[in-house]
């Protein structure tokens, strides 16, 4: 069984049903999952309350990170997720993948906020999987896209494109 972490940044609804989307397909495949919101100082809840605060121990019981992004740019939110990052060891680490979906989900162009965290994930020792090696979905629809994607890193497959860049 595949241990699934979903962190994502969240002041609207959609951001939040995608990163569902995300952990409701892993589950599909059998994996465990855990939600994290990162939410700025203030923020209002959105649509559930009580996802918990990330801590270092979810980066370490993970198999797979996934980040959901809100903004196209970095925002302060994503600070306590790369401090945690920057506080692990390469080899606690050793063999975790990770991949980030943006505003607009899964898409070939990658925003500055997902490029800055799945460089810090990179640094932290993680694997970063290219976004067309997790965007199998044929449907239309962004959240059943997200949801294979979930079912991909629940069934824990290492994919060959899944090298460090």
């Amino acid at each position: 069984m595949s241990s699934i972490l979903v962190i994502f940044q969240s002041d609207s609804e959609q951001t939040e049903q995608r990163a569902l989307a995300v952990a409701v397909g892993a589950v599909e495949a059998e994996g465990s999952i855990r939600l994290r919101r990162l939410a700025a100082a203030g923020a209002v809840e959105v649509g559930h309350k009580g996802y918990g605060r990330l801590q270092r121990a979810d980066l370490l019981w993970a198999d797979t990170v996934v980040a959901g992004l809100e903004s196209d740019r970095p925002r302060a939110e994503l600070d306590e997720l790369l401090q945690l990052l920057s506080e692990l060891d390469p080899g606690q680490v050793e063999g975790k993948q990770a991949w980030t979906f943006g505003p607009d989900g899964l898409t070939t162009g990658e925003t500055e906020a997902q490029i800055f965290v799945e460089s810090a994930l990179r640094v932290a020792g993680i694997t970063v999987l290219p976004t067309a090696t997790l965007d199998v979905g044929h449907a239309d629809n962004m959240t059943e896209r997200l949801k294979e994607a979930g079912r991909l890193s629940g069934r824990r497959q290492r994919l060959p494109d899944a090298e460090p860049v």
